[in-house]
């Protein structure tokens, strides 16, 4: 394939994954798998749906034909590993997701294997992420570019410091979860669902989603 129609890849890399033995990995592996099919089924693109694979055993890379829902499936698997930290205090598991945005020149059934400029926005920047910096985001025309990574410093300025509850609360408000009903699934009060989405700092999450996406179609349609 080949077109010039937008698409955003996902590239990333579970932090301290290579801790997780036995059972352990075994439930790594599942969690991405559920992070990746609550994208699935929250995507409003379903031809094609959002496609990902899992190599290496803690990478994995992604392919969204709606690139404006990209930041919020990279935030459903990293909110998915921090809100079931290991039973192992040592292992805090997050992960470092690389966005690219652009158009794909080559996309076979093994997602690893395809080619384009989101491919080249994605998995090259993924290897340039060190220490506190755990998200990017790069789109072709390279108009934002700096605007995202500016943004993406502050993002993990604040998600650095969830607890898991507080990932717990933001994975259901990003599965457009009502208040009340975080409240009842986790049988906790109003009082201390307020006082999570506060502290996990949302609403500043929600303003870089709105921006993101706004960004995202001004790309798509210029005129």
């Amino acid at each position: 394939m080949s077109d010039k129609k937008l698409y955003a890849v996902l590239t990333g890399d579970v932090i301290n994954s290579s801790d997780a033995k036995g059972e352990e990995k075994d439930k790594l592996i599942q969690l991405l798998k559920e992070a990746f099919g609550a994208i699935t089924k929250k995507s409003k693109s379903k031809n094609p749906s959002p496609s990902f694979d899992i190599f290496r055993g803690d990478s994995f890379q992604g392919v969204l034909a709606d690139p404006a829902e990209a930041l919020k499936a990279a935030l459903i698997v990293r909110t998915t590993l921090i809100r079931n930290h290991s039973k192992n205090e040592k292992t805090d598991w997050d992960a470092r997701i690389a966005i690219g945005v652009g158009s794909i020149d080559y996309l076979p059934e093994n997602i690893s294997e395809g080619d384009g400029p989101a491919f080249r926005n994605s998995g090259p920047v993924l290897d340039e992420l060190k220490g506190d910096f755990k998200s990017a985001i790069t789109e072709s025309s390279g108009k934002y570019n700096h605007e995202f990574k500016t943004y993406c410093a502050f993002l993990d300025a604040v998600i650095n410091k969830w607890t898991p509850p507080q990932a717990e609360i933001v994975y259901r408000l990003l599965l457009n979860k009502t208040k009340k009903e975080i409240g009842k699934d986790l049988d906790i009060s109003q009082a201390a669902v307020h006082y999570r989405v506060k502290a996990a700092g949302w609403f500043a999450i929600r303003e870089f989603l709105t921006r993101y996406e706004t960004v995202i179609e001004n790309i798509k349609d210029p005129g």
